[in-house]
């Protein structure tokens, strides 16, 4: 199911239910279908499994472009999917993986995110992961010696329109573009751009872009022979179909509490913004209507 689809079931599951329907038939009519891979919980129920480790790596060492002795390869799951429930906190990315490499290493330490609206608090949300997730690194009394710390976020809006790139590195660096600190990063990967200029990049035969392919593919319930020879994606053709999903926990996987509160935020904004433009027009001075919508001045000033 793509994602309209997808939503469109849920809500036929929590009508049904409300009436007292017998929901488990109506998720035994959908079996063979495909959940939309991109749902928080459902990309959190297959990533996150202990049994997809190997799947999730893949996905990882994609993402994050690493090849030979330099991949992920002894990764385990800090917060692991619990069945029935979407996730402990709503301020932790979906998936964390830490990486042993052995003694005198590093250990590596990834999360991974889905986010399909471009809200303006989105961008503080991934700093605010790498931030949570570098303060748990250290001991206390112990010297600060950080990990390599990796955030991936597939997005489906464009966090750098006029690149050609879909996949982007951010990591800390100076004025000039030197890099400062190497073991922080933030790999951002835009979907939506990958999709929906595919001919542009029909000549990437990465493995990132095999893994957006595939889901793809999966997601409009399309053919999948050209990847089915690939014993990964053919572990990610099982995880995906309905029947490994209940109705209970299909029900809380609509929209998390973070998107809940970034769009009732982002309302009040807008609020707040036309309220602003009006005190403008009326030669309220700029104090006043800082006071009164509580927005900074400067944005104020650009409207």
């Amino acid at each position: 199911m793509d994602r309209k689809q997808f939503a469109r079931f849920i809500k036929l599951l929590k009508e049904a239910n409300e009436r007292g329907e017998d929901v488990d038939a109506i998720m035994k009519a959908y079996e063979h279908e495909n959940a939309y891979i991109y749902n928080d919980g459902v990309f959190k129920k297959i990533f996150a499994s202990e049994e997809n480790i190997a799947l999730t790596t893949d996905l990882v060492n994609a993402s994050l472009d690493l090849f030979g002795c330099d991949c992920i390869s002894h990764a385990r799951i800090v917060n692991p999917f619990v069945p029935g429930e979407t996730g402990n906190s709503s301020v932790e990315p979906d998936i964390m993986l830490v990486n042993d490499r052995g003694v005198g290493q590093p250990r590596d330490r990834i999360s991974i995110d889905v986010q399909h609206n471009n809200n303006t608090l989105y961008p503080a949300r991934l700093v605010l992961y790498v931030s949570r997730i570098t303060s748990n690194m250290v001991k206390r009394g112990a010297p600060p010696l950080l990990e390599n710390l990796n955030v991936v976020s597939f997005q489906f809006f464009e966090a750098f329109p006029k690149s050609k790139n879909y996949r982007h590195v951010v990591q800390l660096s100076n004025q000039e573009g030197m890099l400062y600190f190497d073991l922080q990063t933030m790999t951002i990967v835009e979907v939506k751009k990958f999709l929906e200029h595919a001919d542009a990049y029909a000549d990437d035969n990465s493995r990132l872009a095999q893994w957006l392919r595939a889901i793809d593919t999966l997601n409009r319930e399309a053919g999948f022979s050209e990847f089915s020879q690939d014993p990964v994606f053919r572990v990610l053709q099982n995880a995906v179909k309905m029947c490994n999903f209940s109705a209970r926990y299909l029900m809380t996987v609509d929209m998390s509490d973070v998107d809940r509160a970034m769009e009732k935020y982002e309302a009040a904004l807008e609020k707040s913004k036309e309220i602003a433009k009006g005190l403008l027009r009326d030669g309220v001075p700029l104090d006043v209507i800082v006071r009164n919508t509580n927005l900074p001045e400067k944005v104020i000033l650009s409207l």
